[in-house]
């Protein structure tokens, strides 16, 4: 079997991986049923954008029961405290996630105006609150969740709803939403060909890239520099003057520098999410749109790996019991549960992205209103 803490470091990247699929893959859906009704003006316009993920959206959703699975297995009392703290949340988040197949599977079924445009609300509404939700619990976790756990381990929540809804989880969740736009709007420019869309699109490419710059440093400011952050309390040794870290969490500003502080370098990666939304502006300009849509994937995997090296090894950090905070060394399954998981991930997480990329490269073809014209009972 390999080492125990080496187990829990691979599983707490392997699970950063799994949330960066799910934001590049159905993060790419949500963006598109975003913008339904704000690049589509009209009935066939609207078809256009949901024919370009039609043949993705369902497998694309695995990605998100697969991550929901690996934080069962992996992390269990995180799953469940965030399942208890977020019920409300969540709830709102799986309801929403109903009404997109019902507007998908639904839409072409009856050639109606009115029931075709409830269908498209019904995917707008399904798409935006996930990723939305998903900002807001990011903004309270970096806060820090009001929980504790009994000698027994049930988990005792001290949170109203209405609270989640505060400045930092706001602005968060508003920089989340605007990142799938984001990401949505260069895979647009590849599938569609058609000029007054693509006009609409290089508009709002630019639009959305700016205001993704401007809300990530506003909320990348606030976390390491406004907002109570943790870390584990250090001591040296006056002899040796090797760093000692103690089991003692700091709560307190600035805390969540303590990463960037001890590794400077790792400051590139926050720097790359600044940087990749205007190179995506400048291939956009200059038409490079398969370059482009590159340059967005790793802005996403920048922005994902910034939040996990400002948080790590933390979890679900406690504002109420501090040293409850939940970490990857003490939330994670045994050594025999995360041995027998590592081989299955082995197995079958290359044999996943190949067949995603090879769905992908298959189903690949341009849409424009002639095409969905001609073939009307094709499309959804």
């Amino acid at each position: 079997m390999l080492n125990y803490k080496f187990l829990c470091l691979i599983w707490s990247i392997i699970i950063g991986i799994l949330i960066t699929g799910f934001m590049i893959t159905d993060g790419l859906d949500m963006g598109v049923g975003i913008l339904l009704f704000i690049i589509g003006k009209n009935n066939i316009e609207r078809r256009i954008l949901i024919n370009t993920i039609a043949p993705h959206w369902d497998g694309n959703q695995v990605w998100l029961i697969t991550t929901g699975a690996a934080l069962f297995a992996a992390w269990p009392i995180v799953y469940a405290t965030l399942f208890s703290h977020f019920y409300i949340a969540m709830i709102l988040l799986l309801v929403s996630l109903f009404l997109r197949p019902i507007g998908f599977e639904y839409r072409s079924k009856i050639k109606n105006e009115i029931w075709q445009k409830t269908c498209d609300i019904c995917i707008s509404i399904g798409s935006i609150i996930p990723p939305a939700i998903i900002g807001i619990a990011l903004g309270n976790i970096l806060k820090g969740i009001p929980f504790y756990l009994n000698k027994y381990y049930i988990i005792y929540s001290k949170e109203h709803f209405l609270k989640l809804f505060n400045l930092s989880s706001i602005m968060i969740s508003i920089t989340t939403v605007i990142l799938v736009i984001n990401h949505a709007a260069t895979y647009l420019q590849i599938r569609i060909k058609d000029l007054i869309i693509n006009r609409r699109l290089n508009l709002l490419l630019k639009v959305s890239s700016i205001l993704l710059i401007i809300f990530f440093i506003l909320s990348f400011t606030n976390v390491l520099f406004f907002i109570k952050g943790y870390k584990f309390k250090t001591l040296v040794c006056q002899k040796t003057n090797i760093i000692y870290k103690t089991h003692n969490i700091i709560y307190e500003k600035k805390a969540w520098m303590n990463n960037f502080q001890n590794f400077k370098y790792l400051y590139l990666l926050p720097l790359l999410s600044i940087i990749l939304p205007f190179l995506i502006i400048l291939t956009s300009i200059y038409k490079k749109k398969i370059i482009t849509f590159i340059f967005s994937i790793f802005t996403i995997i920048s922005i994902i790996s910034t939040i996990g090296i400002i948080m790590f090894p933390f979890i679900i950090p406690s504002n109420i019991k501090y040293y409850q905070s939940l970490t990857i060394w003490n939330s994670t399954s045994s050594q025999l549960t995360l041995n027998i998981m590592l081989y299955v991930v082995m197995i079958f997480m290359p044999i996943i992205l190949t067949y995603t990329f090879w769905c992908y490269k298959k189903m690949f073809f341009y849409i424009n209103k002639e095409e969905i014209k001609k073939k009307s009972d094709f499309y959804y």
